[in-house]
């Protein structure tokens, strides 16, 4: 059997983002017959065993402690490129890899030049930043850049493919088989709020409050992991409110997509998700990685922008649900265009693509 390795990470530092996709193209792999396997850094919150539910076969490489609040992707792995390679080139030796697909933002040339000395397996790289030098045979970026043909010119080697675009992104095939889906209008319509599968307290801090004020709306809320005591913060906050269902986590993140009509959040790679299912949003950053990409999206008339973090108020926010208006014409046109971004097809394209490399380099 054909084998392909995800190095990739999962922690509150990092977020789930990175090993959501993987699992998606794992899966895609595995319906063709490959067997995945994670080879990832244990955090110590307990994130990392999520990866559990996903059923595939994970390898803890090694422990790192590093602070949730660290914004610098470079020191997001808690040891050196260098040791981090050691750490994996031990796991791998046991097994018999044929690719390694790589998800991170902490790693680049350095560390994909350490693998291929020592074995002989193909590197793949998904990355969004294009910020740093990569040694790999295909480099797959799902975001929507207005420059998008250029951006990796000077950072893969000439002979890299590179899969550029929405046409690319990764989602679970309950996406693509929800995009038919109709139903009735609702008598109250319901917003999602969600931003990310990392819980912030100084988000719900100032979301919450504005979210009880508004009776317009029905809200289904999916707080991302946070600590008992935080959650319960946030449902004391909530607990006179009958318009609200708070959540920490959910198994159904499409179908309450598919049934709601609109959606807060951050932009994250929950974005195309909701770009698939044509469910329009207002968005924030919650990081400065996300600034550019959320201000193209803006531009390009395909999300609302409520700002940075920072710059939220708890009446910025009232008053943006209050003015709201889900049934205008410009959510409807909204909607045609960002579900022709995002067709729900691009694990399959991706997958195809690895393979067809593979296969050509073993003929």
């Amino acid at each position: 059997m054909r084998v392909v390795g995800f190095r990739v990470d999962a922690a509150s530092h990092i977020g789930t983002g990175h090993l959501q996709r993987c699992l998606t193209l794992a899966r895609k792999f595995d319906e063709l017959g490959w067997r995945c396997i994670f080879f990832s850094r244990d955090y110590g919150d307990g994130i990392l065993f999520t990866m559990n539910k996903g059923g595939f076969e994970c390898h803890v490489i090694g422990k790192s402690v590093v602070e949730m609040s660290e914004s610098n992707h470079f020191q997001w792995l808690g040891v050196s490129q260098e040791q981090d390679a050691i750490d994996t080139i031990k796991a791998i030796n046991y097994q018999q890899l044929d690719i390694m697909i790589v998800d991170h933002y902490s790693i680049d040339y350095r560390w994909q030049q350490s693998i291929q000395e020592n074995s002989d397996i193909l590197i793949m790289v998904i990355d969004d930043l294009a910020n740093r030098v990569h040694c790999c045979t295909l480099l797959i970026d799902q975001n929507f850049w207005p420059n998008s043909s250029s951006r990796y010119e000077e950072l893969v080697p000439s002979y890299c493919k590179n899969l550029l675009g929405p046409n690319f992104t990764m989602l679970r095939k309950d996406f693509l088989s929800l995009r038919s889906f109709t139903r009735k209008k609702p008598q109250v319509e319901t917003i999602l709020v969600n931003f990310g599968g990392i819980g912030n307290m100084e988000v719900w801090k100032k979301f919450l409050p504005a979210l009880v004020k508004c009776r317009k709306y029905y809200f289904h809320i999916i707080t991302g992991k946070l600590s008992p005591e935080d959650f319960q913060c946030c449902k004391s906050m909530t607990v006179n409110s009958p318009h609200i269902v708070l959540e920490v986590e959910t198994s159904q993140m499409s179908h309450l997509m598919e049934i709601s009509d609109f959606a807060l959040g951050a932009c994250g790679s929950t974005v195309w998700e909701r770009f698939c299912l044509g469910l329009n949003s207002a968005l924030i950053d919650v990081a400065e990685n996300q600034k550019d990409l959320v201000n193209y999206l803006y531009t390009q008339n395909l999300i609302d922008y409520l700002g940075s973090l920072n710059s939220l108020t708890v009446d910025s926010i009232f008053d943006y649900l209050s003015n709201l208006s889900i049934d205008s014409l410009k959510y409807q046109d909204r909607r045609k265009k960002i579900m022709q971004l995002v067709d729900g097809m691009g694990a399959s394209r991706v997958a195809n693509e690895i393979i067809s490399i593979y296969e050509e380099r073993c003929l």
